[in-house]
């Protein structure tokens, strides 16, 4: 199936908001949003460079290249998480191989979603002012009437009466209402093939209506079904009747390097800090740091929740040497429960620094000096500590504002 041009709109209670391209800008760095024409990330993109960091919620559930990435928007807002759930569907959709029209002439579809998201992409329930977005999005979507329309309104108070006044729209073909749940169910509704139709008649190649049987299997199936990730499609929903559409082959991503030790962010959970995650009232989330080249891990962003490191061997019996920069930057480490050391880093210690973390095989005299602390310097290629012998891999690893 060919991809398609989809209207990305991020209603607002201000009017609404289009997503205008979406793309990987190895320059950034992190990933940002911008308004169209200006240069200044706009004030949320701390948050859209967390949620789509390696690692991170999105790094989960689509086929996208690793950041940072470039989102650019038609207008500007200052505040709120609605546009979480419209942000997460373009990176899957982008990822599958469709594009983003930048204007409602150009789109065959107008995919219409609000909501916040949790660690899991589901779509949080919330007061999302449904009736106000749409009341202000009438004219946008008046002047992309030709295009099919596919709608995610989040569970809330005014959720049934917001599905009315989109059946209400009088469309040529009626709204689609995707599953609510989380954006994976979402991306899984729109990839059904559609059937195949003559080349003169592209606005028949996105039949999106879903029929009930459709969305009772969709429902029936539950999260177990709709977690392996969709085949790169067109964002189409099959007829009552469809003809089938040989999918193209499975593509599998290549798999991270091996490597000796493990590194991981211990970041805030919401609603809490790094203080009450260094003083064990609440638990770290854990977001592993990925291998960006051989030797090197991607550098971890200084964001206000990062609170420290994670490192592990991966191997049991063996043990790591951290390089002394972190060590410094760091509270004296702590064990966790699965053997991991937790370096909590100091608030007087945020600053960028690259340090070495190295994997020491086989077993340490314990008369020798403490082989937890290495200079990065000794540990490129001097023995790490005296009594360790036979150092193993090494990896670098920054950590930048």
């Amino acid at each position: 199936m060919r991809p398609c041009a989809i209207l990305i709109v991020v209603p607002t209670t201000g009017g609404p908001v289009v997503l205008r391209s979406l793309k990987a800008r190895p320059g950034l760095p992190a990933s940002a949003a911008f308004a169209a024409g200006d240069y200044r990330p706009l004030p949320w993109s701390g948050d859209y460079a967390r949620l789509a960091a390696g690692g991170g919620p999105l790094a989960q559930w689509t086929h996208a290249e690793a950041g940072p990435y470039e989102l650019r928007l038609s207008g500007s807002f200052d505040a709120g998480r609605s546009w979480e759930v419209p942000v997460c569907l373009a990176h899957g959709l982008v990822a599958q191989g469709h594009t983003l029209a930048p204007e409602p002439e150009a789109a065959d579809l107008v995919l219409w979603a609000t909501g916040a998201v949790d660690l899991d992409l589901a779509v949080l329930p919330g007061d999302y002012a449904l009736l106000d977005k749409i009341a202000r999005s009438g004219s946008l979507l008046e002047a992309a009437a030709r295009a099919d329309l596919a709608v995610l309104l989040p569970d809330g108070p005014e959720a049934k009466e917001a599905e009315r006044a989109f059946r209400a729209l009088g469309r040529a073909r009626p709204p689609v209402f995707l599953p609510r749940t989380e954006v994976p169910a979402a991306l899984a509704a729109l990839a059904r093939p559609a059937p195949s139709v003559a080349p003169d008649r592209r606005l028949a190649a996105l039949p999106i209506a879903l029929t009930a049987a459709l969305a009772a299997a969709t429902l029936a199936a539950g999260v177990a079904m709709l977690r392996p990730r969709p085949e790169p499609d067109r964002p189409v929903v099959a007829d009552a009747t469809p003809v089938p559409v040989e999918a193209p082959p499975a593509v599998m991503p290549a798999p991270e390097p091996a490597r000796a030790v493990v590194v991981e962010e211990l970041v805030a959970p919401p609603g809490s800090s790094c203080r009450r995650v260094a003083f064990g009232a609440d638990p770290p989330v854990r977001r592993p740091v990925p291998v960006e080249e051989p030797g090197r891990l991607r550098a971890s962003r200084l964001a206000p929740d990062l609170c420290g490191l994670a490192i592990r061997p991966a191997e049991p019996g063996a043990r790591v040497a951290v390089g002394r920069d972190l060590a410094a930057a760091a509270l004296p480490p702590t064990r966790l429960p699965d053997g991991a050391e937790a370096y909590f880093l100091r608030e007087n210690g945020r600053r960028n620094l690259v340090y070495a973390v190295q994997v020491i095989p086989g077993r340490v005299d314990s008369g020798r000096a403490d082989p937890g602390r290495v200079d990065p310097g000794r540990a490129a290629g001097n023995p790490v500590e005296p009594g360790a012998a036979n150092p193993g891999d090494q990896l670098t690893h920054a950590l930048v504002p």
